[in-house]
């Protein structure tokens, strides 16, 4: 059985006490947060695929300690720029390999040491 309806008194006091601030008025009282998310430095990732015969999402997000999902972005937006092509692929895996030439053109900003 379903429940029983309040009555119209039931539901004023229950409104009342939300404006007075006691019991929350439902799911708008709730604010949502959404966290940013900053993927790894293309810098880093180059360097990272220089010495990788090939890379997955997997890898990446392992390596730099993000998401999939972002490590997903990172290949795609990699690989549309040319410094990786995709050699196998479904909807669930897909396997990148570095494109060797595209990477020694890349020129990665080192950080200078300190004397």
């Amino acid at each position: 059985m379903p429940p029983k309806k309040p009555s119209i008194s039931q539901l004023e006091k229950k409104t009342a006490r939300a404006r007075e601030g006691g019991v929350a008025a439902g799911p708008e009282a709730r604010e949502k947060v959404v966290a940013s998310i900053i993927p790894p430095p293309i810098d880093d990732v180059v360097e990272f695929l220089r010495e990788q015969p090939y890379v997955t999402p997997n890898l990446l997000a392992e390596k730099f300690g993000v998401r999939i999902s972002i490590a997903r972005q990172v290949l795609r937006d990699l690989a549309g720029r040319g410094l990786i092509r995709l050699v196998v692929g479904d909807r669930r895996l897909k396997i990148y390999a570095p494109v060797k030439e595209a990477l020694a053109e890349v020129k990665v900003k080192k950080p200078k040491k300190k004397q």
